[in-house]
């Protein structure tokens, strides 16, 4: 009888563990990505290029990979192969939200331009050059927050419990999107 019992729980036990991990992948690939209204990623940005060449490239569609219900574009065939590859590594933390607004809570849109960093073999993205600044002094506290909030500011942004400001909301920055390379 405790043998029978022992074996019930270790089935209850990991049909529980399954059940969460599926959760949470669902959730990840659930999670809103940061893209243009026509399904363009990163504004048509290469990620790729924030690691390789530590600066901002502009993609051609000619080298787009489809990754989750977005098309990725990259400056060249070698970066497209390089994220095929391993998209996890190459795309931005908070699936390209502003990592401290999300870090605060909510969220907010990026300049691919000047509110890039790269941390820790990481792409993180801020509303403006200025915000990644204060990222970067504070990132010891920001980092861990932004991955501790994202979960919630994810969903938020889904179903509109969030606040999410926008660029064109906000004449003295400057940004229009989908954003170019001055």
């Amino acid at each position: 009888m405790i043998r029978s019992l022992i074996a019930r729980f270790r089935h209850l036990a990991l049909g529980m563990v399954l059940a969460i991990s599926a959760t949470m992948v669902f959730a990840e690939a659930s999670a809103p990505l940061n893209k243009t209204s026509d399904g363009i990623a990163m504004d048509g940005f290469d990620v790729v290029s924030y690691f390789t060449d530590a600066a901002p490239a502009k993609g051609d569609a000619s080298f787009a990979v489809e990754h989750e219900g977005a098309q990725w574009l990259f400056s060249s065939q070698e970066h497209a192969d390089a994220f095929s590859a391993d998209p996890a590594r190459y795309a931005p933390k908070n699936n390209g939200w502003c990592s401290y607004a999300v870090s605060e809570g909510y969220g907010a849109e990026v300049d691919f331009v000047n509110g890039w960093s790269v941390v820790d073999d990481a792409l993180y993205l801020n509303w403006d050059k200025s915000t990644r600044e204060l990222f970067l002094s504070e990132q010891d506290k920001r980092n861990p927050a932004s991955q501790a909030n994202w979960p919630a500011v994810s969903a938020g942004l889904i179903d509109g419990s969030v606040e999410l400001y926008r660029h064109v909301d906000d004449a003295t920055v400057g940004i229009v999107h989908p954003q170019q390379l001055q």
